[in-house]
């Protein structure tokens, strides 16, 4: 029996922890929680103690004094801030599978159960929200509409779908392959300005929220260089222009220089790793209001000693020459006041390990709050939903977490969530001592798609 993507997709959910029944009443439930300390993600500095009086899956009220007639789940000496946000993750993608591997034995169903898994490890560790940014299959778009459905756990979503790639580019899966072998499924491969136009329009016929370029080449991509910008400044131009009729931003993989430059003057919200970025062109990006997503912990687990991600000795070398830039690339966006927006590249390494990204920020320059900003505040901007996430204050959604210490004075406690909660509902409480807390639900918390 042959069956269509949708059923093969479909049997990734059929594992224990997507049973997510609903709970009536949720909606008009009204409940406080109480903490020690607060870090709203907008203010310079932390507060408490806080009573945040949620109604349903929004935020109603931030208190400095205990409300009257509500119940009370009261979190002791924590330190709550909204649910973060990574820019960047690919929860499709498992580590230290080898490119051809991935390529030729592992198909959609795998796949699919492979991202649900990581989507609850994600949402754990305390990422409400991610912009998954290039998936094969749509397997993207099935775990996006699965978490909104209430279907699976994870965090709000966006999704690219394919990567656009020119041809010999970082997303092209023929590179090294023999023609042969050439897999006739959809691929992000487009080459001139009508089939980029034409791929935007496909990518979001499927259910793209977002869309991503490859502008330049890559690091785990074989025979091509970091360094070479692979799109036109036409092609990067025909994306945005396509992408921007449609309301949808456009997200641009970069390393060199060249290619950074090109993506912000073609309108692109942000570039990502954009590790050979300068002065010069860390100002371009603050010219034209680019976002930047940094993903400078990835570099540490490819490098790893012992190769635990089986990477290739060609992109090992790439990786070992581009770290240092990536550092200096940072430095210099913060100096030049560039907008910084968290993103990790979690797939490349295990998913649920992002918050090691934040330990880095501080060692390269930022400040603890600066960085805890950059995956709230900022990231939410990036992704243009700072009207609903990334901050806890009135009519944001209830996504908020907590840490037992200060993140303010030991950044790392971030590595160490305890407690989880996505629109109005706990999904993750290690945290002794806390009185009933309001609407548990083992599942995913009903997204209800508001924050794609």
């Amino acid at each position: 029996m042959r069956l269509t993507p949708a059923s093969l997709l479909a049997l990734a959910f059929l594992i224990p922890i997507v049973s997510v029944p609903p709970v009536d009443g949720a909606e008009a439930r009204r409940y406080a929680v109480r903490a020690q300390r607060l870090i709203d993600g907008r203010a310079a500095a932390a507060r408490g103690p806080v009573w945040v009086v949620i109604s349903g899956d929004t935020i109603e009220a931030v208190r400095t004094s205990a409300p009257a007639g509500l119940e009370v789940t009261d979190l002791g000496r924590v330190t709550l801030m909204p649910g973060l946000i990574d820019c960047h993750t690919h929860l499709a993608s498992t580590p230290g599978v080898p490119r051809m591997e991935r390529q030729f034995q592992r198909g959609a169903p795998r796949t699919a159960i492979i991202a649900v898994n990581n989507a609850r490890a994600t949402l754990r560790a305390g990422f409400t929200t991610v912009r998954d940014v290039g998936a094969g299959g749509y397997v993207d778009v099935a775990l996006r509409d699965a978490i909104d459905a209430g279907e699976a756990e994870g965090p709000r979503m966006q999704v690219a779908t394919l990567s656009l790639s020119m041809t010999g580019g970082h997303g092209d899966r023929m590179n090294s392959v023999e023609p042969h072998w050439c897999n006739t499924g959809p691929d992000g491969v487009a080459d001139g300005v009508d089939e980029v136009r034409k791929q935007v329009r496909s990518n979001i016929q499927q259910g793209a929220d977002v869309i991503k370029i490859l502008a330049t080449g890559g690091v785990l991509s074989p025979r091509d260089d970091p360094r070479h910008t692979a799109y036109t400044r036409e092609e990067m131009r025909a994306a945005v222009d396509e992408a921007t009729r449609l309301e949808r931003f456009v997200v641009a993989h970069t390393h060199g220089k060249e290619g950074i430059i090109w993506a912000s003057e073609a309108g692109v919200r942000s570039v990502d790793h954009a590790s050979y970025m300068d002065a010069e062109a860390a100002r371009v990006l603050r010219k034209h209001g680019t976002y930047y997503v940094p993903t400078l912990y990835v570099i540490e687990p490819i490098i790893a000693p012992g190769n635990p991600l089986k990477i290739s000795d060609e992109s090992l070398e790439k990786a070992r020459v581009v770290r240092g830039h990536m550092r200096k690339a940072f430095r210099a966006a913060l100096k030049e006041g560039v907008r910084i927006a968290f993103g990790t590249d979690a797939g490349v390494f295990e998913h649920g390990t992002q918050a090691r990204e934040f330990k880095i920020y501080v060692e390269e320059g930022m400040t603890p709050m600066q960085a805890i900003q950059s995956a709230t505040r900022v990231a939410a901007e990036c992704l243009g939903r700072e009207s609903r996430i990334g901050t806890v204050e009135s009519g944001r959604l209830a996504d908020l977490i907590a840490v037992s210490g200060d993140p303010l004075a030991d950044v790392t406690e971030l590595e160490r969530v305890k407690w989880v909660m996505k629109g109005g509902r706990i999904v993750r409480d290690e945290l002794a001592g806390v009185a009933g807390p309001p609407a548990r639900d083992p599942g995913s918390a009903g997204s209800g798609g508001g924050a794609r």
